[in-house]
C-alpha cells in the first residue's frame, strides 16, 4: 500500500456553487463541478434566476432539455483524475459528464449519479457507485465517503426520496431531476484531512470525531433551517483550524454578475463559525480563486 504524498502544497480553487478544484500537483479532484450555471424559470422549491440587465441567456423551464455549457467547462477544466459527485440535482453533476469523458476521470457517487454518467456515454470502467461508509485507497490519495443529507429547501418542505431510474436513457429536464441520495467525503491528500459537503445539511454522528484540519461547509441561507447548523457542526469536527464557505452563491447567474445578497449571507456564516471556535480561519471564497495549504512536514 502506498502511504500519502507528503511535502507537497495543496492547492484548492473554488469553482463557484459547491464546486471546487483539489490537486497536490500530481492529481486533481474536482467536486460538484458545475460550470454552465444555467438560467431557469418555474422550478418547484427554487426560485426563478434574478433579473439581470443584460442577461440573454436562455430561461430553462421544467420541460426543456437541460443541456451543458461545454465552452464554459472547457475554458477552466483542462484535466482530472477524480470527480466526486455529492447528489444527482443538475446544479451538482450536469457537467460531470463531458468532464469525465474528457478527461478520463473517475466519477464517484450514488447510483443515481453513476446511472446518469452512464447514460451520458461515460465509460463503465470510470464509474465508482457508493452508498457511504466505504474508505477507499488510491495511492497517495484516499477518500472516506460520509452518508449526508440535502438541504431543507422550500421552507423544509422539501423531500425527494425518489433515485434515477436504472433503464434512463435521457434527457435531462428539471421535471426528472431527482437528488438520488447525498453524500459527504473526506479527502485525505498530502497529509491533509479535507472534509468536503455539498449540501446545506448533515447527519451529526456521521461526521463527529472526523477531525479535519480543512473543512468547506455549504453556507448557503438554506442552513437556517437547521437547528444550530453552524454550531453543532464546527463541534462535532473538532473544530477545524481553516473553513472554507461553499455552495454560498447565486449559481444561477453568470460569471462575474453581482452576488450582493449572498456574500451578505455568508458573512453571517463566517460568524456564526468564529462564535464557536474563534481560533478557526474561515474564508469566503470568490470565484476561481486559489487557496494554498502550505506543505505538510514528512
Amino acid at each position: 500500500m502506498k502511504r500519502e504524498r507528503r511535502g507537497a502544497e495543496v492547492r484548492l480553487t473554488h469553482l463557484g456553487a459547491a464546486g471546487w478544484e483539489i490537486t497536490d500537483g500530481q492529481r486533481v479532484i474536482l467536486t460538484d463541478p458545475y460550470l454552465s450555471r444555467l438560467r431557469y424559470r418555474s422550478r418547484f422549491g427554487l426560485l426563478d434566476t434574478p433579473e439581470l440587465p443584460g442577461d440573454t441567456r436562455r430561461a430553462f423551464g421544467p420541460d426543456d432539455e437541460l443541456v451543458s455549457d461545454t465552452a464554459a467547462v472547457d475554458a477552466r477544466i483542462t484535466r482530472a483524475d477524480f470527480i466526486l459527485i455529492s447528489h444527482s440535482h443538475f446544479n451538482h453533476c450536469l457537467d460531470m459528464p463531458h468532464i469525465a469523458r474528457k478527461t478520463g476521470a473517475t466519477v464517484i457517487g450514488t447510483e443515481s449519479t453513476i446511472i446518469l454518467a452512464r447514460a451520458s456515454g461515460v465509460p463503465e470502467a470510470q464509474l465508482l457507485a457508493l452508498r457511504g461508509g466505504e474508505d477507499y485507497e488510491f495511492g497517495a490519495l484516499s477518500i472516506r465517503v460520509i452518508p449526508s443529507l440535502h438541504s431543507a429547501l422550500n421552507g423544509k418542505h422539501y423531500y425527494d426520496g425518489r433515485v434515477v431510474p436504472r433503464d434512463f436513457s435521457g434527457p435531462r429536464r428539471m421535471s426528472n431531476d431527482v437528488e438520488g441520495g447525498t453524500l459527504a467525503y473526506l479527502i485525505r491528500l498530502a497529509g491533509h484531512r479535507i472534509l468536503w459537503f455539498g449540501s446545506m445539511n448533515y447527519i451529526e454522528r456521521e461526521v463527529e470525531g472526523l477531525r479535519p484540519d480543512v473543512a468547506l461547509i455549504a453556507a448557503a441561507r438554506q442552513r437556517l433551517e437547521i437547528h444550530d447548523y453552524t454550531g453543532r457542526l464546527i463541534r462535532a469536527l473538532g473544530r477545524p483550524r481553516l473553513v472554507f464557505a461553499t455552495h454560498w452563491d447565486e449559481q444561477s447567474l453568470p460569471y462575474g454578475a453581482p452576488q450582493d445578497q449572498r456574500l451578505r449571507e455568508a458573512a453571517l456564516f463566517v460568524k456564526e463559525v468564529k462564535a464557536v471556535s474563534p481560533r478557526t480561519r474561515v474564508v469566503l471564497p470568490r470565484h476561481f480563486e486559489t487557496h494554498v495549504l502550505p506543505a505538510r512536514r514528512r
